[in-house]
């Protein structure tokens, strides 16, 4: 095998020497080479790290990674075979500025590393409902420089990959989380007011019936003529009595919402997203 590929090269470098429009011919082959080889091993990566009981991730940080390596042995090769560059004293001599571009790229370096960190140790992957600071939602990707993160309002987070890697994160089991929509009564009381009377009341209704993580936190998503719309959260210790635990909760909060309309809706949790 090695000998095949030292023949090939030693082809090819003798090809390129015949003239300009050899060397040419040359350098769009493996550049066509490098793109397709490139294409084929991101693919195989993301396949890969999809199949069930594998370790990695399915980050596309991995991918990139595959990517930039297959990329730069393309352009070593056309560099050496096609003009003759010395691709050692290359890499040496970016070596050494790499030292300065580093000084300056300091943050860029450290998300990179981060992200390697957060990824290969699967602190977090794709598909984790995460709480980060202020922000609670769904892992979508990790990228080499930020973790991109959806909360339940479909909003995007970008947070780097140092913060991941340097602050505390909390994982929650997507079956642990317990979502409901309800729509409230308009009728000019102080929402704040009324927003704590129910988290006080659903805390103390689920309570009774199983074990909490996170106690319930409201959060208003709609406001209209017709109500306020809100999302009833909160956190279970176990799984085992979601249904009951979320049924107490709507009791409790249901005389504060509209009972002349669909006024609750009780929206199971799929995956850690809302059906």
């Amino acid at each position: 095998m090695e000998e095949t590929a030292e023949d090939t090269y030693a082809f090819l470098e003798h090809f390129a020497n015949g003239g300009s429009l050899q060397m040419i011919a040359v350098a769009v082959v493996l550049l066509a080479a490098t793109v397709i080889v490139s294409h084929i091993v991101t693919a195989a990566v993301r396949r890969f790290t999809q199949l069930d009981g594998v370790a990695l991730p399915s980050s596309s940080i991995l991918v990139n990674i595959g990517r930039i390596v297959i990329w730069g042995v393309g352009i070593g090769l056309i560099l050496s075979i096609c003009f003759d560059v010395d691709v050692n004293a290359l890499i040496a001599a970016l070596g050494v500025g790499g030292i300065a571009v580093s000084l300056g790229l300091q943050d860029t370096i450290k998300n990179f590393i981060g992200g390697l960190q957060v990824t290969l140790m699967r602190i977090v992957h794709p598909g984790d409902h995460i709480i980060v600071g202020s922000v609670d939602g769904i892992v979508q990707d990790v990228t080499w420089r930020q973790t991109v993160v959806k909360d339940y309002e479909n909003v995007v987070h970008i947070i780097p990959n140092s913060v991941i890697n340097s602050t505390t994160v909390s994982k929650v089991e997507p079956e642990l989380l317990v979502t409901s929509v309800v729509v409230l009564n308009n009728d000019g009381r102080d929402i704040d007011d009324m927003l704590r009377e129910m988290e006080e009341k659903a805390r103390l209704a689920v309570q009774a019936v199983a074990p909490m993580v996170r106690n319930p936190w409201m959060l208003v998503t709609q406001v209209g003529e017709y109500g306020i719309w809100c999302k009833m959260r909160f956190v279970l210790a176990d799984s085992a009595n979601a249904r009951e635990a979320r049924d107490a909760a709507l009791r409790a909060v249901a005389p504060y919402t509209r009972n002349n309309s669909s006024d609750m809706l009780s929206t199971p949790v799929v995956d850690g997203v809302s059906e």
